[in-house]
């Protein structure tokens, strides 16, 4: 499939943001990794979705392991601290590959953390539900998430993305044959969250995607969107 194709850009970035996340399955990260070798409109979404997330690694604080969690990595790797490294030979903390493997495995572990919310436990609950909110040019600006048995939605800004002054943005749901439904107005923030009023498996059933209006503070006061919709996309259930 050419996903170089202008009508296929809203799935391009569709995919590449669930490959950052991590998300996607087994046989499509195989697939898009082997199409990113010559094709370069996908490995440059590859490439930008991966720097956009690995950016929420800077804004968690850092935290000292305990002893143990260094005893088992050490363990994991098959390494020998109690043995004297041979004449020319180096100690194993001074290999560059047993770095490079910690330090792959700790920036999985903080954008892992700083997507769910990294105000909470840093352990997000299984199967959750991500959503990419792109504009009408398909430039994402928003990803939405949350673990299904969780009564928020995070979001997170990942284009500067702000309201105009004296506005704010309001989150809906979509449900087919329905009218929107409001789900929350989004407050100022990097990262902030939408409280539901029940379980986001709840809350969003049979609700195939979302939007993001403009709207007066407070939100709409009709129940309806009664600004422009700015953002919208679709809900992926990982489970």
């Amino acid at each position: 499939m050419n996903l170089s194709r202008p009508d296929r850009q809203e799935r391009l970035v569709r995919l590449a943001a669930e490959f950052a996340l991590g998300t996607s399955p087994p046989r499509v990260r195989r697939r898009l990794q082997a199409i990113a070798l010559h094709d370069r409109a996908v490995a440059d979404a590859l490439s930008a979705w991966e720097q956009r997330l690995t950016v929420l690694a800077e804004q968690v604080a850092p935290v000292t392991p305990p002893p143990r969690v260094w005893a088992r990595i050490v363990s994991r790797l098959g390494i020998d601290t109690n043995a004297s490294p041979a004449a020319g030979t180096t100690h194993w903390w001074e290999r560059l590959a047993v770095w490079r493997s910690i330090a792959l495995a700790s920036v999985a572990l903080i954008v892992a953390i700083g997507i769910y919310d990294r105000s909470r436990s840093p352990v997000p609950a299984a199967g959750p539900i991500v959503v990419v909110l792109a504009g009408a040019d398909a430039k994402p600006a928003l990803i939405a998430t949350a673990s299904r048995d969780e009564r928020f939605i995070t979001l997170k800004s990942i284009s500067n993305t702000a309201p105009a002054p004296g506005r704010v943005f309001e989150l809906w749901a979509l449900p087919p044959g329905n009218p929107p439904r409001s789900l929350g107005v989004i407050p100022p923030g990097d990262i902030v969250t939408v409280p539901l009023s029940l379980p986001a498996r709840e809350a969003l059933t049979n609700v195939p995607s979302l939007a993001v209006s403009l709207e007066p503070p407070g939100g709409s006061t009709t129940g309806q969107p009664t600004g422009p919709v700015l953002y919208s996309g679709t809900v992926e259930r990982m489970y």
